[in-house]
Order: C-alpha cells, then sequence, then structure tokens
C-alpha cells in the first residue's frame, strides 16, 4: 500500500464527466449516508452517469430514484481477506468485479468507505490500482504517508466526526460542494400505498416503533420487548396510536405487542422499503433502535428518538447535527429505561 502512494501520480479535477463511481459498503443507513455525496455530484456534474457500488445492493434499492444513478453494483468487499483470497473462486470473483469497473472507462471515483480491518483497506486500493479511474477521492489510514487517492483525508482527522461531516470535507477539499442532508426519495405509489396502510389512523396523531435491528438482534443489544410494551401503553395512554414498522424477520416481536396492546398497529413486514420511509415521513415521531429507520427517519426530517444501549456507540453514525434526533446512549440495553424515552419523545412531540 505505501508503495502505491509512493508511486501515484496526481490528477486534477476534470471538466468533462460522463462516468462516476461511488463505493459504499454496509447496511441501509450507510447508504443513506451517501446520499449527500451523490446529490452533490448530480449537481456538479449533471450529465455525468453515477454507479453505485455497494456490497449489500438490496439496501440501496432506493438509490435507483436518483436520476443521475444509472447502475447499483455488487462489490462484496466484506467476502475479502487474506484467508478468503486463498480461495480461487474468491480470487476469480473479485477478478470479475475489478473487470467490470474498468469496462466503465471511470473519470471520477469516490470511495467513502472507512475500513475496520487492513484487509479491506488493501483489497480496495488493489482494485483501484488494477481500474486506474483519472481521478480519485477517498481516505487514508492513518499509517500511510501519502495517498493513492487524487484526494483523500486521513483518518487519523476524523476520530468522533459524523460519517456526513467527513464526507462533506473531503469533496470540499476537492472543490465540489456538498452539505449533510441526507435524503430518501418516495415515489408517488410509494406515499399511496403507505396512505393506505395509515388510512386507520388518520386525523390521529401517531408514533412508529422499531423494536428490530439485524445487527443489534445479532449482538444481543435490543431493548427489551417489556420495555417496548410499557412505552407503547404510556404512548396510548397520551392518545397516541403505535404503529410497528420493521422486517419480516421482526414480525413475531409486532405480534407480541399488539396481544398486549390492542390499540397497536402493526406494519411490520409489510411495506417495501421506500413505503416503510413514505410511512415514517408521515409519523409524528420514530422511537426506535441505531438501526436503518433510524437513518430514514433522519432523511425524511421525522422526529426520532434513538435506543442505543452498546459500549461503543460509535458518533460516525449517531452524531447527526439535528435538533430533532435525541439520542439515548448505555454501555447496556437495561441501562436506558422506558421513562427516559418517554420523556425524551414528549420533549421531540410537544
Amino acid at each position: 500500500m505505501q508503495k502505491l502512494a509512493n508511486n501515484r501520480t496526481l490528477q486534477t479535477l476534470p471538466e468533462d464527466v460522463k462516468k462516476i463511481a461511488v463505493w459504499q459498503f454496509g447496511g441501509l443507513g450507510d447508504m443513506l449516508l451517501a446520499t449527500p455525496v451523490i446529490v452533490a455530484l448530480s449537481e456538479k456534474y449533471p450529465q455525468a452517469d453515477i454507479c453505485v457500488w455497494c456490497s449489500y445492493p438490496q439496501f440501496a434499492i432506493f438509490l435507483r430514484q436518483f436520476p443521475s444513478i444509472k447502475k447499483v453494483q455488487l462489490f462484496p468487499i466484506y467476502d475479502f481477506d487474506i484467508r478468503t483470497l486463498l480461495s480461487v473462486k474468491k480470487r476469480q470473483k473479485l477478478k470479475k468485479i475489478t473487470g467490470d469497473m474498468q469496462a466503465q472507462h471511470i473519470d471520477i471515483l469516490v470511495n467513502l468507505h472507512i475500513p475496520k480491518l487492513l484487509d479491506w483497506w488493501a483489497v480496495e486500493w488493489f482494485v483501484l490500482a488494477k481500474i486506474k479511474p483519472f481521478y480519485t477521492l477517498g481516505f487514508d489510514p492513518k499509517f500511510i504517508r501519502g495517498s493513492i487517492f487524487d484526494i483523500s483525508l486521513s483518518t487519523s482527522f476524523l476520530k468522533g466526526m459524523h460519517y456526513t461531516k467527513a464526507y462533506q470535507q473531503l469533496l470540499t477539499k476537492a472543490g465540489i460542494g456538498c452539505d449533510k442532508n441526507t435524503h430518501f426519495p418516495i415515489s408517488q405509489s410509494e406515499k399511496e400505498r403507505a396512505s393506505l396502510l395509515l388510512c386507520s389512523v388518520e386525523n390521529k396523531p401517531w408514533v412508529c416503533l422499531h423494536m428490530g435491528g439485524r445487527r443489534l438482534q445479532f449482538e444481543d443489544k435490543m431493548w427489551e420487548m417489556e420495555n417496548f410494551s410499557v412505552l407503547a401503553k404510556k404512548l396510548v395512554n397520551d392518545g397516541m396510536i403505535p404503529v410497528l414498522i420493521g422486517v419480516e424477520s421482526e414480525q413475531e416481536m409486532g405480534d407480541v405487542l399488539c396481544e398486549n396492546i390492542h390499540q397497536t398497529i402493526n406494519l411490520i413486514g409489510k411495506t417495501s422499503m421506500g413505503e416503510m420511509a413514505a410511512v415514517v415521513g408521515e409519523a409524528n415521531l420514530l422511537i426506535g433502535h441505531d438501526s436503518g429507520p433510524f437513518h430514514i427517519a433522519v432523511a425524511v426530517q421525522t422526529p426520532v428518538v434513538v435506543i442505543c444501549g452498546r459500549p461503543d456507540a460509535e458518533p460516525e453514525y449517531l452524531k447527526y447535527d439535528n435538533d430533532n434526533v435525541v439520542v439515548l446512549t448505555g454501555s447496556t440495553p437495561q441501562k436506558i429505561s422506558v421513562e427516559q424515552v418517554y420523556q425524551a419523545a414528549k420533549s421531540l412531540l410537544l
């Protein structure tokens, strides 16, 4: 990696740009955090086609509604490390991805990923060296002198900085104006579907609850179901209707809560991602874990109370500069009480 950085000849920002590639990896929240960059690139180069390369295309479906995005393609960076690349099939897969990128003749490549493992840094830099985009932007590991990118920021300066601010600084350094506002474009059909699902709460105040979270469930960092039940009862007593959102695998949690709180409307597993965003966009408030729907709420400007019961709470994801976002943290989920969440909700509903 150091050799690649030493041998890089820096280029200047091109004026005639037809093909832009954006690398962003991770879940739904990560893809939403990339949207200010996508908007900025679209405004700077309105005639250019943008291809987003991501690790989980199912979390990037909504990006296709940006007119400038022509492709969303798979680059499963987390599949590649020193161990897995011993496999011939894995090396062939990486070679195929690299070839597909080369065929795009990329004018500008923006890498928004800040890897946790050295292996992923190395794979990304290897691919960059192979595909040779004309102009590149990205982040450098703190142990590297110089850079393979034309415009870069060192991760040593980004500790505790929200990703949207880091991305803004990267593009600004390249002379591309970029704000920190995330976006979730919602189609008319998704709005109409959401209205149908919400017809029973028309003209009544209601709050979205998200009780799930793929990563949190895996790490056993979920707020207890009993807490959500007590919270829902408090909201009902205040005249609010709880509306549950989530993916199909979280359906059982919704059924349990609905058995206890009959006024609850259960939409878990009944919406597409865009329809879920439309539902959240109409809510008075979202209360849920630090998961994808939290980032959706920020993007559609719905107030949100975030429950983060992890000792490694990450300001890079959580620290939005928004007055309508309240993040409650604790070393464990049990450290966050129902009363804390309820009072935070009341403060945003006033």
